[in-house]
């Protein structure tokens, strides 16, 4: 999901406690260049989509899993670049979005259409042309069976996989 705006702690805990039964709340992290929240809500299989929307009337869903960066290059100069080469003509299949926002690229894509490292690939080609260098941060959490398939196949490890993730055990666990 994505709410326009940064969510306080006041208002995390209101969204979090109008949620279903068994369903939870994650939120990203504020970025400066992004005035946007990411969430992620996660429950047991049952639990239907709509069934959460309810609890956001003002949220942005997202059918699947999305990945949210904001990329601040150096220099400025190349934002257009990187904003034509993943929003433009041509750009990536899985690509929803590529704003600039506050001299920061704001990208949303479909990891599952689009690898996260083509697109940090095609940043890098503009960046050369200038070059420059990137600041990169994830503006969304994500499941554990996307950080398990991007490190797998980041590291070529293919066993890799959500129940060999440590902190997603101790989360199934109880353990903060």
């Amino acid at each position: 999901m994505r709410f326009d705006g940064t969510i306080d702690e006041t208002q995390r805990k209101k969204m979090a406690a109008s949620l279903p039964p068994g369903a939870s709340l994650k939120l990203g992290q504020s970025h400066a260049g992004a005035r946007r929240t990411y969430g992620l809500v996660e429950g047991p299989d049952s639990l239907e989509p709509v069934e959460a929307e309810a609890s956001f009337p003002q949220a942005h869903r997202y059918d699947g899993t999305i990945i949210a960066l904001a990329i601040e290059p150096t220099p400025a100069d190349v934002l257009p670049a990187i904003e034509g080469a993943l929003g433009g003509d041509g750009a990536p299949a899985g690509v929803l979005e590529c704003t600039i926002e506050a001299e920061t690229a704001i990208v949303e894509f479909r990891p599952e259409l689009t690898p996260p490292a083509l697109v940090l690939d095609l940043v890098d080609v503009e960046l050369r042309r200038f070059h420059g260098y990137r600041k990169v941060t994830l503006l969304n959490p994500l499941p554990a069976a996307v950080v398990a398939q991007i490190a797998s196949a980041g590291l070529q490890a293919p066993e890799i996989a959500p129940g060999r993730i440590l902190e997603t055990l101790l989360e199934q666990s109880g353990v903060e």
